[in-house]
């Protein structure tokens, strides 16, 4: 059974971030309803082919509902057939230097180059690690560091000791080098600015890697399994961090190394989450006293306070605005400091099989499917034509078959499972010391907001990465940025609204923000598609110019 992952038309694109908001929303949904709209909004497009021509344009549209928004991305697509029989055994790094064998340790963002989802040249900013800091060391075992069962074989003096003992098979335990289980993990570079902290390590094993999902680009992402089991990562101004997001970026070296790059955006890490308790019982006593059981939350039931509440789009945040707990008086922002240290304890990495084993749906639920489908009239490959209720009852029906499909096989629930991946478990902690480099960064207040409360309250670009905050009330919009070149670079970077720099030359930048519908459906076509000259203008520039519903420029290099 394909999964949304799989598909990434501009239609799909749409219907998947009306999904992502509604599996996002802070309710404690069981895993498995959570994992059936996954797959119900994945079956539909695969039902109606629109993932074969992208002719479906769906009914379902992705709502911007947050006052001010950073930039709304798209975030890299996989083409799902060829990745998904892409397999490694021996890949080397494209980056010609780790071919020739040029020391790891203390130059991964070197040697990783142009393969980082935000690439750039970290050779003057990245600060390497070194292993052999006794001082570090001795920090280290004050936080109650341990090497597991890894048997030491003396302190390395240098990073590059490090690296050779990694090589030889031994084990060179240190500040920021652990070995457990015959997996090494050695820390290799920090680097931090306003915008994030990038930490790049090294991940070498006794035993070869397992065969892992490599991406049509190259790309090969391990993860730091990010569960309070699994994976810790707390920062000394915010103990309480909640740590959901481990992926590395990065590429095998051979089949027993791994190199790849953690990237936090350091926004995500500024909330003082000491009241959220108090909160989560706040807004569970007002749903109750609105007749919801927030015990027992599904799909249906959200659709049902959306309703009762008059909430256009139901979230945590949008409570206090129909009489509920407002999350502003319980989660402050703390200020980051110019100094900080940070403590990451690893207990398992996880990796993607290059072909996923899970079960296949039973025939019998199938059938059962579309039995309910033909008893309300209604043809499984004519979803494009379905009224809204008879959306509603499709969508209750795929549920019903996908919660009986877990209770088969609880195990396919979790997002990463013996199916679908291998994990290698251990202890691996570091403690690490911080300084913010705010070297090249520059912000720009712009504060330029129109009569409709559309604008641009900010833009700041690092060296690697470009983050615009915008104004967009609350109704459905898409906001485009344009390098100086008129190139678009709305489409890099994640679903955070931070962009990567990359190759594109940001000494200017124009902010268009678009009508959300036209945008995906008609605008952001004609420069994918490389035919702006039939929309009328020349460049797609001028056609955002005569198209947008507003439009900023901003001047970082004057």
């Amino acid at each position: 059974m394909r999964k949304k992952k799989d598909f990434h038309s501009a239609e799909d694109l749409q219907l998947d971030e009306k999904a992502e908001q509604t599996l996002g929303r802070n309710f404690a949904l069981p895993e498995s309803v959570k994992e059936a709209q996954q797959n119900a909004f994945a079956e539909i497009r695969l039902r109606s082919g629109a993932n074969e021509t992208g002719e479906r344009k769906t009914k379902t549209k992705a709502k911007t509902k947050t006052k001010k928004k950073r930039i709304l991305t798209i975030p890299k697509t996989v083409g799902g057939v060829a990745a998904a029989a892409a397999v490694f055994s021996v890949i080397c790094i494209s980056n010609p230097a780790l071919a020739e064998n040029i020391p790891l340790i203390g130059h991964v963002f070197e040697q990783l180059g142009d393969t980082l989802g935000f690439s750039g040249d970290y050779s003057d900013y990245a600060k390497p690690l070194a292993s052999g800091d006794d001082g570090a060391a001795a920090e280290n075992q004050e936080h109650g560091d341990t090497a597991g069962e890894a048997q030491t074989a003396g302190q390395a003096e240098t990073a590059g000791e490090a690296q050779a003992a990694a090589e030889a098979g031994t084990t060179a335990d240190s500040a920021y080098s652990k070995t457990s289980d015959g997996v090494t993990v050695t820390l290799s570079e920090v680097y931090c600015n306003e915008q994030s902290l990038n930490l790049s390590m090294v991940i070498t094993s006794e035993e070869p890697f397992p065969d892992t999902l490599a991406y049509e680009n190259g790309e090969q992402h391990l993860m730091l399994t990010a569960h309070p089991d699994s994976t810790k990562l707390s920062f000394s101004y915010n103990p309480e961090f909640e740590f959901v997001n481990g992926e590395l970026d990065g590429q095998f070296v051979d089949e027993h190394t791994y190199a790849g790059v953690l990237r936090i955006d350091l926004e995500t890490t500024n909330t003082d989450g000491q009241r959220a308790d108090e909160f989560y019982e706040a807004r569970d006593a007002f749903l109750r006293e609105n007749g919801f059981d927030p015990e027992n939350m599904n799909l249906e039931m959200i659709d049902q306070i959306e309703a009762q509440l008059g909430m256009e789009e139901y979230s945590d945040a949008g409570l206090g605005a129909v009489g509920g707990p407002d999350m502003a008086d319980y989660f402050g922002t703390i200020e980051i400091p110019e100094t900080f240290s940070f403590d990451l304890a690893v207990n398992e990495i996880t990796g993607q099989l290059p072909v996923s084993n899970e079960p296949e749906m039973p025939q019998e639920l199938v059938e059962e499917y579309e039995q309910g489908l033909a008893d309300l009239g209604l043809k499984k490959d004519d979803y494009v034509n379905y009224t809204d209720e008879q959306m509603e009852r499709e969508r209750q029906l795929f549920n019903k078959m996908w919660n009986q499909y877990y209770e088969r096989y609880p195990e396919a629930a979790a997002g990463y499972n013996s199916y679908n991946s291998w994990s290698l478990t251990g202890d691996w902690n570091f403690h690490v010391d911080v300084e913010v480099d705010h070297t090249k960064t520059v912000t720009k207040e712009v504060n330029d907001i129109d009569e409709n409360g559309l604008g641009v309250i900010s833009a700041t670009r690092t060296p690697f990465e470009l983050s615009v905050v915008t104004e967009m009330g609350s109704g459905l919009y898409f906001a485009a940025v344009l390098d100086a070149d008129g190139d678009l670079m709305s489409e890099y970077g994640d679903s955070t609204g931070t962009l990567a720099i990359q190759d594109h030359d940001v000494s200017k930048i124009d902010v268009y923000i678009c009508d959300y519908d036209e945008y995906m459906d008609e605008l952001k076509g004609y420069y994918w598609n490389g035919n702006v000259e039939e929309s009328g203008y020349a460049t797609f520039k001028e056609l955002l110019d005569a198209r947008a519903l507003h439009h900023t420029e901003i001047v970082f290099d004057e």
